[in-house]
């Protein structure tokens, strides 16, 4: 077989997926959604009904940023607006996990997300997401993961 039959690892399904980057409202602050009643629960109800419309907007345009399929090893690259009040890491537990339930991601566990960048900048919505994927494990390393736990 020639080296031209074989396929490249920048070809599909080898490749890894482009960067998705979406904006959405800034997410409420931990200590406004984990307080011990139930008027927490509205807070993040309602940020999430806004996010969801963010997200539907954005799938509809011509050239979505989304492309919506789980990224199973990532970077996560967030911004915070200038204007934020809230302290960066404040957002960060209701953000996470709505990557997860609209399934952009597919765990924040350390197998999954490798990284994580949170600052302020530019965020014409209140918070800029990026999820850069990451190219799996090559199978030396799944082979040797896999027998440094045995």
């Amino acid at each position: 077989m020639d080296a031209a039959a074989i396929p490249s690892m920048t070809d599909p399904p080898f490749a890894v997926p482009a960067d998705m980057t979406i904006d959405l409202p800034a997410p409420p602050s931990v200590n406004r959604t984990r307080k011990l009643d139930f008027s927490s629960l509205r807070v993040t109800n309602a940020w999430k009904n806004v996010a969801n419309e963010y997200v539907l907007v954005a799938k509809c345009r011509k050239n979505s940023p989304l492309k919506l399929s789980k990224v199973s090893r990532f970077e996560l690259h967030i911004v915070m607006d200038e204007r934020s009040r809230t302290d960066l890491d404040n957002g960060l537990k209701v953000l996470i996990d709505y990557l997860r339930k609209i399934e952009a991601i597919e765990d924040d566990s350390p197998k999954h997300m490798r990284r994580l960048v949170v600052e302020f900048g530019h965020a014409p919505l209140g918070c800029r997401v990026t999820v850069k994927a990451l190219p799996p494990l090559a199978m030396g390393d799944v082979l040797k993961r896999a027998e440094a736990t045995t």
